[in-house]
């Protein structure tokens, strides 16, 4: 198999904090990069489009964004309102890192070897609670696929806000100022010579630092519930590879010939505050990757089986075609599911076709 080497990075942040302008200098670096906003760029526009040719008649390949940025970086703004069908289109690019087409009889496979920078905004204007799966409106097949992920909030800081307001208004008063420490144009290089000529290789040490840490967080998972032993997936085989593209990057970016312990130390940082951020469950404390893979933590995968379960029990055992919503509150408590929280998982449950309210507040198991 062909492991991938490019880091995918997502950026959910409130508005005004700069995703756009980041996006655009990463862009500009980066010895071939493409930038695109989601708004505006539909599934052929990012893969590739057969078009015809209206002399000839005959139909041939354009490339999109993807296929163009193929060993550079190519950076999608506003991903969180594109439509679904498009957003799709992005799937076998972000793993596979390549392009299907098969249309009006051509069949090929284009290479999308891109590093993708990705940014949007949460579903409700601002970023509300620690659940990146209520919060943004992409899909869990997506976000698994981002070896990176940061929560960019907007918080009132005075001596912060003190640095914002006099960075801005000297760039607005003196034009010396916009000058960047490194030039663009040398920093462009550096990093087209450090991708073409530095290819820095594990060692043992690094290797083993890693491990331990996948082996120790892995081994964290099993947590006692009230049902009984129940089994938290806390970093996944796709979280340990990010490791190494990770703890290689940082070799890479110090132009080092191997990953040394200190590269090794500072990609399991960089993981830790990440599922800190978006992968931490408040029900169980625990850092949960379901939350990124599922969308939704282990607790509450369990809590929706469970009364899916017990819908099922108590119409049996009462012989009636449906159960009160009075009486299962009751029966809900006993497994640790409270009155607020039994509405939201009785709407997923009706969402996903498990159950169906046959009455007014009566529920019954499809």
């Amino acid at each position: 198999t062909r492991i991938r080497g490019d880091i995918h990075v997502l950026i959910i942040g409130d508005p005004g904090t700069a995703k756009s302008q980041l996006l655009q200098f990463a862009a500009r670096v980066a010895p071939r990069g493409i930038y695109t906003s989601g708004k505006g760029s539909s599934a052929a526009g990012l893969t590739a489009a057969v078009l015809r040719d209206k002399t000839t008649g005959e139909y041939y390949l354009e490339a999109g964004a993807l296929v163009l940025a193929d060993g550079g970086l190519a950076a999608i703004d506003e991903i969180d309102k594109m439509r679904s069908e498009d957003r799709s289109a992005i799937h076998e690019a972000l793993e596979q890192q390549s392009v299907s087409i098969a249309k009006a009889g051509i069949v090929a496979r284009l290479n999308a070897r891109t590093t993708v920078i990705a940014a949007g905004n949460p579903k409700y204007g601002r970023w509300l609670g620690t659940n990146i799966a209520e919060n943004i409106e992409l899909p869990p097949t997506i976000l698994s696929r981002f070896d990176l992920i940061f929560i960019l909030r907007d918080e009132p800081h005075p001596e912060l806000d003190r640095k914002l307001a006099r960075h801005v208004l000297r760039v607005h008063r003196e034009a010396e100022y916009m000058r960047p420490e490194i030039p663009v144009e040398l920093l462009k290089k550096y990093v087209s010579y450090a991708r073409r000529n530095v290819h820095p290789r594990m060692t043992e040490r690094a290797a083993e630092i890693i491990e331990k840490f996948f082996v120790e967080l892995r081994k964290q998972g099993l947590v006692e519930g009230r049902g009984g032993r129940m089994v938290v997936v806390p970093i996944t085989a796709r979280q340990l590879e990010a490791l190494v593209r990770l703890a290689e990057a940082h070799a890479r970016m110090a132009l080092k010939p191997e990953v040394t312990e200190e590269d090794a130390l500072e990609a399991i940082r960089l993981m830790m505050v990440m599922m800190q951020g978006v992968g931490y469950d408040t029900e169980t404390g625990m850092i949960d990757s379901d939350i990124i893979s599922v969308g939704m933590p282990r607790s509450r995968q369990e809590k929706l089986y469970r009364l899916s379960e017990l819908i099922r029990t108590m119409v049996e055992e009462s012989g009636e075609d449906c159960v009160k919503l009075a009486d299962l509150k009751e029966r809900a408590e006993t497994l640790g599911i409270k009155a607020d929280e039994l509405q939201r998982l009785l709407k997923m449950l009706r969402g996903k076709g498990e159950i169906y309210e046959r009455r007014f507040e009566c529920y019954a198991p499809v």
